[in-house]
């Protein structure tokens, strides 16, 4: 009986039934023993995806084993159950989306006896909702788990949204029950009702199927789909949608509608997991761990937070600033550190190359001068064509398309095509999410270049590692930024009033682990940080080409012969580029030990794919057939490099791969779905047999119960729940 049965039984069950597991190597691998979990999209069920959120998050609170252990803390990953697109994280700035952001909740979890039902009470302080926070109550009552002959169980789950919990303005809340009135059969009921200023908002649902699953009934109504009726069989189902619930057609005797399969799915996958080829044991990455912080920057650190690869992620944005102590608990050991932060961050680039007859169908985006003049559009679509296969006057990359980026996602309006012509040894930059960021081709070469990239923290003081004496001078050739940036030097892309010098180069930066500028890139010839003056805000900025930050060009170790060998891969295959502007993703954050060594954690495993039939879920690369992709790995499903693409209000990946493809420079991974989203194929002319009808039990217009479960607890010490991990 756990909280994450229940996350897919709202969705699934209605359609699909059992767990998929594909065995690899030897039965008993941590490979062969993971469960896949697959669930059903389909846009009638739109009103019940705020509770599988909801569900999916209180899943990470591991309720079942804190029963009668009184109030505890839980940080949960907010981002693995609620999409949030609007990160900042574009084509001009590194990872934001890779960020930790957790949010803190209370549960209390109590059982009388082993027959009692469990009751699970859960308060978030804050929680986003739309432009602002919400303060949230859930009251679930467990009364039976889920089991193979009933997937629901028996449960009743209330949930309040209020401003906050001191001043509690109620702005809604809702219901979900299980079906138990109805003999031989199983469902649920939902209801919820939010209001937030002058927008309110409100949906529901009623689910009845045999207890087999084999047929049912449905209706669900959102303000934003409308209404719809859904009828099953096992191997069907038939679908209407209206306005509303009386505008149906089967309310006047119109059968007709649209015939789904029960049994043929389209499957995305959302979340895999690598794993040892050999041993099949899962690979884990040390990405970081959670901390404590004084709120009052005083010595009781009453606050949460976590620090990583990424960053450092805290309860309230900017809580922690540079010089402040943050505490680890590892076992009850408490372990002090010290914040370090720079204005910007240092990134090594290893060098890789795709050649141009690989690069055919390849979407890259693309800025200039045009873009940031012509207010219609925010950045070109770039395609590399040939004139053997796409009909144009000669090989070369060409603007294709005009992106705009709306409250609905990006949209593209065809241009052209018109070709980007480059003068000698001049070089194109781009950004392409398939190959990992920023790409870049010098004029005349055969292939183009992308990157693998790593922070630099300053721990890089080993021996031959780049920061072994403590510091290092980098020179530039291009795009070498001047040093500190006012306002009146981010007008232009390139030239004067930008941030770059003008003089070409070599021009010479340094880099330090210790001084006034610590970890904090250096210009020689104006002795400045290069960072966004002080006195700057994103409000001062936002006008400007370089609102997102700003990047240098590559920075080497040693001088080259030619400016443009430093696009050359043949003459560089390592450097680095610097990073600054005023988001924590243009920032570094890292913490020193006791002995002043920074502190390192596990960069995400990194490595190029090439696409293939054989290794696609569906059978068919289709256009991605040997394209070349770079892979990130950070752990615990989070594995991305797959392009994604908007369906509707979703987003879907473009392709999923196939279970036990293994992949790595040497095949050292394999790879294994951890969720499945599936859709299901049209069927016409197979839904003759079902006849569409009200449900058993009504659709609900309010709710029967509450989550009147008091104040919050206040829990002293250590959360004892971290992303669904019992610490």
């Amino acid at each position: 009986m756990k909280m994450n049965k229940v996350l897919y039984l709202c969705v699934s069950a209605l359609f699909w039934s059992g767990v998929s597991g594909a065995a690899f190597n030897e039965a008993g691998t941590e490979y062969s023993l993971s469960e896949t979990k697959n669930y059903v999209w389909n846009e009638a069920l739109q009103p019940i995806e705020l509770v599988n959120s909801i569900l999916c998050f209180t899943a990470q609170f591991n309720v079942t084993e804190f029963a009668n252990e009184g109030p505890y803390l839980v940080l949960a990953d907010e981002g693995a159950c609620f999409d949030d697109s609007d990160d900042g994280s574009t084509g001009q700035s590194s990872g934001a989306s890779n960020t930790p952001s957790y949010l803190k909740a209370v549960a209390n979890v109590t059982r009388e006896s082993d027959s009692s039902p469990l009751i699970a009470n859960v308060w978030i302080p804050e929680m986003a909702a739309g432009s602002g926070e919400q303060a949230i109550r859930f009251k679930a009552v467990i009364s039976e788990g889920a089991s193979s002959t009933d997937p629901f169980g028996q449960f009743t789950f209330n949930f309040e949204f209020f401003d906050n919990f001191t001043n509690l303005t109620p702005q809604g809340g809702g219901e979900v029950l299980t079906v138990d009135s109805v003999a031989g059969s199983i469902g649920f009921t939902l209801y919820e009702s939010s209001q937030q200023g002058a927008q309110s908002y409100t949906q529901s649902a009623s689910v009845v199927m045999s207890s087999d699953r084999t047929d049912g009934i449905a209706l669900t109504s959102s303000d934003n789909g409308g209404a719809y009726a859904l009828t099953f069989s096992a191997s069907n189902v038939l679908l209407q949608n209206a306005s509303d619930f009386d505008s149906l057609p089967y309310k006047s005797g119109d059968n007709s509608g649209t015939c789904l399969s029960r049994t043929q799915f389209n499957s995305d996958v959302h979340r895999y997991d690598l794993y040892n080829t050999v041993s099949g044991t899962q690979i884990d990455v040390n990405a970081g761990f959670p901390i404590r912080y004084a709120s009052a920057n005083n010595a009781n650190y009453d606050s949460y937070g976590y620090i990583g690869y990424w960053g450092l992620w805290s309860e309230v944005e900017g809580a922690v600033t540079n010089g402040e102590t943050v505490v680890r608990n590892d076992g009850g050991v408490e372990t002090p550190y010290t914040v370090v932060t720079a204005p910007g961050r240092l990134i090594k680039n290893t060098v890789k190359t795709l050649n141009l007859s690989a690069a055919r169908g390849v979407n890259f985006s693309y800025w200039d001068n045009t873009v940031f003049s012509d207010s219609s559009f925010d950045q070109w679509v770039v395609k590399y064509l040939t004139a053997a296969q796409d009909s144009v006057g000669s090989d070369g990359f060409y603007k294709t398309g005009k992106l705009s980026w709306g409250q609905n996602g990006p949209t593209i309006t065809a241009f052209g095509p018109t070709q980007i012509v480059l003068s000698s040894n001049e070089s194109l930059y781009m950004y392409s999410e398939q190959l990992g960021g920023e790409v870049k081709y010098l004029q005349g070469k055969t292939a183009l270049t992308y990157y693998e990239q790593s922070f630099i923290n300053g721990s890089e003081t080993g021996a031959g590692e780049f920061l072994n004496g403590g510091s290092a001078t980098l020179y530039c050739y291009d795009n070498c930024p001047i040093g500190t940036l006012a306002l009146g030097d981010l007008t232009n892309w390139s030239g004067s009033s930008s941030p770059f010098e003008t003089a070409s180069g070599p021009h010479n930066f340094t880099f330090s682990t210790s001084g006034v500028n610590s970890l904090t890139l250096v210009s020689s010839n104006s002795s400045e940080p290069v960072r966004y003056d002080a006195s700057l805000t994103q409000s001062n900025i936002n006008s400007t080409p370089h609102s997102w930050g700003v990047r240098s060009g590559p920075m080497v170790t040693s001088t080259v012969t030619n400016s443009y060998d430093i696009y050359d891969p043949a003459v560089v295959t390592e450097f680095y580029v610097w990073e600054t502007g005023l988001q924590p993703w243009n920032q570094l954050t890292a913490i020193k030990d006791g002995s002043g060594g920074v502190v390192s954690f596990d960069k995400p495993l990194q490595f190029t794919y090439s696409h293939s039939d054989a290794n696609d879920r569906s059978g068919s690369a289709g256009t991605f057939a040997g394209q070349t992709f770079l892979i990130n790995y950070g752990g615990n499903g989070d594995l991305w490099g797959i392009p994604y693409t908007q369906n509707g209000e979703r987003y879907v990946p473009q392709f999923s791969l196939s279970d036990a493809v293994l992949m790595g420079p040497s095949n050292q991974y394999v790879i294994k779905a951890r969720e499945i989203e599936q859709t299901m194929q049209s069927a016409p002319g197979q839904c003759s047999a079902l006849t569409l009808s009200d449900p058993a039990v009504a659709v609900p217009t309010s709710v029967s119960g509450s989550a009147d479960i008091g104040d919050m607890p206040i829990v002293e010490g250590e959360p004892s729940v971290i992303a669904g991990v019992t610490q």
